[in-house]
């Protein structure tokens, strides 16, 4: 693949998970967010299509610059943080699961796990130092079964996604 095919998916995903952004917390506020997970989306999904290292890069700025524009998710407490890991992991995941040829769902669970027991470490982390009182077990259990309805999405139209692109691609 060109080289700057994966830097153009990567600008496209990050204005898309702004635009998402945006729009799911206009609708129903940062519980619609917690619910439907458009920046977790945009994180499996780009690392998937453009690779791990535009995954990695997309997933960690993308909370970040959301945050700073949007105030979703916010920096205080540092859910952006920990979100920024997460995502970060789901990038390069995806996209270094993607490279070997792994199954698409596969694909997904393992990243979407990993990348919720890395958001558990660092609420673990960065939470003690900041003073929340959560454990990290209870926080990826509640993430999880809040996040439900996305993960259900995620399944659905990701892989339809990278189906519909490889074939575009061949033609």
């Amino acid at each position: 693949m060109n080289k700057t095919i994966p830097i153009v998916y990567g600008g496209i995903f990050l204005a898309l998970g702004l635009v998402l952004s945006l729009v799911i917390h206009s609708i129903g506020g940062q519980q619609f967010g917690t619910i439907f997970g458009p920046l977790n989306f945009v994180a499996l999904a780009t690392g998937i299509m453009a690779g791990p290292w535009v995954g990695l890069i997309v997933g960690i700025v993308l909370p970040l610059l959301s945050s700073v524009i949007f105030g979703m998710p916010p920096l205080m407490p540092p859910i952006a943080i920990f979100m920024a890991l997460q995502l970060g992991t789901y990038g390069i995941l995806t996209g270094l699961f993607e490279k070997r040829g792994m199954n698409v769902y596969l694909n997904l669970a393992i990243s979407i796990v990993a990348g919720g027991v890395v958001y558990s470490l660092g609420y673990y982390v960065i939470g003690y130092m900041v003073g929340i009182h959560l454990q990290p077990v209870t926080a990826i259990l509640l993430s999880f079964a809040l996040g439900l309805p996305g993960i259900i999405i995620q399944f659905l139209l990701i892989p339809t996604i990278r189906y519909s692109v490889k074939r575009a691609r061949k033609s």
